[in-house]
Order: C-alpha cells, then structure tokens, then sequence
C-alpha cells in the first residue's frame, strides 16, 4: 500500500510554527487559570481500553479508532476528553472516599470526525464529588470569567445558559421519571428511543409524557428573548415547582454580572439528553462560535461504577481558544557569525542575549549574507546582529530591526 508521507489519517493534524506556538500558549494559558482554582494538573495517556469510551456512552462511540494489540486486547486512541481525564483521576486513587476532586488537562482528540468546536486538543476542567452544587456552578462560572480576561474584549465571549434541572422539577410533578422525560425529548428530537421492553400485563402503564412537553413547550416560549435578570422570577411564576431552580439561577446569574460576564438564558433543551443534568451551558465567542460547553454530568458518569456521585465539566477546544488568544510576540535575533568570530564567543553572546530575554536564531555559516538578511520576517519582534572581531574587542553587540530600517538596540556583552 502506497501513501503519501506527510499524509495523515482522518482525524488527525500537525501544526509547525506559529500554528503550534499559538496552540501551546492556549494551552499554557487554560493550565495556568485552571491550577489558580486548585484543579491538580493531568496528562493523560493517549490509548486506553477501547470499553472505557464505549462504557460511557460517549458522543466518539463509533467514531475511535479502535484496534488491537499484541496481546488481543482491544484498545482505542483516547477520543474523549472527560473520560480520559476521568480515568487519571481514578487510577491515582482520588476518587476515593467520596471526597471532592478537581484536575484540568489539554487532551489530543483521536477521532474519525469532528465538530470543529472540538478541534484537536481539548482544554478540559473537571470537578468530582462536589457536595455543592451551587459551589460547582459558580467555579466554572469564575473560571470562564479569567479566561475571557485572557483572551480580551475582542473575543466578545460570552456563556448561554440552560437550567436542566427544571426539567426534573417538572417530570416529578408530572410522575415522570428523568429516564422517561429524557426518552420523551429524545422521541422528538431524534425518532423513538429503544425501547426498554414492553410493560407486563400486571404492571400499571408509564405516565403519558405529553403533559409535561406541553409544559416544557410553553417554558421555552416564554424565556424566548427575554432579558436573563427577568427570566428566574418570569419562569418560577409560570412553573412554582421549578422555584427552588430559578434561586439557584438567579444567584448565578448575579455573581456572572458582578464579575462582568455576558450571559444569555434559555429553555430550548437543546442538549438536554447527552447532559442530563443541572445548569449546563456553551461558552461562545462574539460572532457566536462555540468555544466549549459546560455543566453536569451526574447520571452519566455514574454508569461508570468509580466512586462518582456528582461529576462537573468544561471543555474548550484549544484550537479555538489559539485562533482567539493576543499570543506574545516574543523578539528574536537572528545571530550571524562572521567567519573571523571565535566559537567560544558567539556562543557567549547567544547566551548574553538568552539572558537578556530574546529568543536567539543562530546562523553558524551564513552564506550570501545579503539573501540570509533577507529572509529575516520583517516584524517588529525580529532582530539581526552581526558577531566578528569588532563585536568581540568592544565587547558591545548592535541590534538591527528588521521591520523598521535605523532602528537599533546596543546590548553590553560583559556579563552583569
């Protein structure tokens, strides 16, 4: 079988240059605010069992690429971010007891296709046995606050908000399981759900779900557009069982406004059965792309037997977040050796400029001086400077700008 050498599988990418710098501050940047908040970093392991994705129920089930070993074993390339993260956090052992847990990672996706909001590699925050919802909530709320600081007023970011939890309230009311609210918008949204069996002859028939998408119905409508400060009061007066929903959401909303975030809030339910669960929400950029999502994944998780009674996510693709970010533009010089330049002493003023904080290009044998000048970027941030005999009896270096002709900088070549 013939293939192309810089070819990749489906599913795959390589990023060289600034491509890849803009993707290593992205993630350098999610890392940094996430340990500010006490998630304990992870790495995770890039293949695994392939039943640990498939267990899960995740959305890549039926896209991983999957294999086997030598030993027989069926293994996968890692295709979900929380489960992989998931999966560190209960082989270290801090799953254990019931206690809360928090770690964060910048997860490779290996996956047949993609949504482009998922990209590559995946920022994801995870909080584990949180007894707190609201504690929970607001985290994520605070985290996504710093990281739209981050990436400034130009992004526009902004979270839409959708409370999961209602949806419960008002099954409950209706006799309605979650299972059977959930299998009933699923009924709508997608054609019949499987079914579970048929009921026995002795056994009273399930609850009819149209009541409560009735409700629901009329929830959506009335949220549609509405200011989100005036939407818990509008939505608790409609539906007084969702009351004790609507204080949770009025509280986060107002600390969301306190701290300067810009929050929309609806009931359309669009995600509702892949989250299953709690106040959920996408965080978006100013035109409207999706730059992750977040919220509660406590009835899923759950099917993994590890100790999880309550699982708290946010994902972010870093690719996104790359495309998004004011990457520093660190200065350069291009270091040109002169034939009459000792080794020892371009060595010695690479590392007197490493110090000094440039990143240093070494040129050893430059040949065609003018053409190799020449092909120095003509940014602000790019520098030459010559090394010969004069440099090193003077003891002083001259920094030539590449973009702007008569600008230079003059560096002492003695050490400080």
């Amino acid at each position: 079988m013939s293939y192309a050498f810089e070819a990749l599988p489906r599913g795959f990418s390589d990023l060289v240059g600034e491509e890849a710098a803009q993707g290593v501050w992205a993630e350098s940047m999610f890392r940094s605010v996430t340990r500010s908040f006490g998630f304990a970093p992870v790495t995770v392991a890039p293949v695994g069992y392939a039943e640990t994705f498939e267990q899960f129920g995740s959305a890549a089930t039926g896209r991983i690429f999957a294999f086997e070993d030598l030993s027989g074993r069926r293994l996968a390339l890692t295709a979900d971010s929380l489960v992989a993260v998931l999966r560190a956090l209960a082989g270290s052992g801090r799953l254990t007891g019931g206690a809360s847990a928090l770690g964060a990672a910048c997860v490779p996706i290996a996956r047949y296709r993609r949504k482009r909001h998922r990209g590559w590699s995946q920022a994801v925050a995870v909080i584990c046995n949180e007894a707190d919802e609201l504690a929970a909530d607001l985290t994520l709320l605070r985290l996504w606050a710093e990281l739209f600081e981050v990436l400034g007023p130009a992004a526009g970011g902004r979270l839409e908000y959708c409370d999961y939890g209602v949806l419960d309230a008002i099954a409950a009311d209706e006799g309605l399981s979650p299972a059977a609210a959930r299998n009933a918008l699923h009924h709508r949204r997608r054609g019949p759900a499987p079914e579970a069996g048929e009921p026995r002859a002795a056994e009273p028939a399930p609850p009819s779900p149209a009541g409560f998408l009735r409700r629901l119905d009329r929830l959506s409508e009335l949220c549609r557009g509405l200011p989100p400060r005036e939407a818990p009061d509008r939505v608790a007066a409609a539906e007084p069982v969702t009351g004790e929903r609507m204080a949770h959401l009025r509280t986060v909303l107002a600390i969301a406004h306190e701290l300067g975030v810009r929050v929309e809030f609806a009931l359309d339910w669009e995600h509702a059965p892949e989250y299953q669960a709690g106040l959920c929400f996408l965080a978006r950029t100013g035109d409207g792309r999706t730059l992750g999502d977040g919220g509660g994944y406590h009835h899923m998780v759950r099917t993994l037997d590890i100790g999880l009674s309550s699982c708290w996510s946010t994902s972010a693709s870093v690719n996104l977040l790359a495309e998004l970010g004011p990457v520093p533009d660190a200065e350069c010089v291009h270091l040109m050796r002169m034939p009459s330049a000792d080794l020892r002493t371009f060595m010695a003023v690479a590392r007197r400029l490493r110090g000094a904080g440039y990143d240093v290009l070494e040129h050893w044998q430059p040949r065609r001086l003018g053409r190799q000048l020449r092909r120095v970027p003509a940014r602000p941030s790019q520098w030459f400077a010559l090394v010969g005999e004069k440099e090193a009896a003077s003891g002083r270096l001259t920094l030539q700008n590449a973009a702007a002709t008569g600008v230079t900088r003059d560096l002492d070549l003695n050490p400080v």
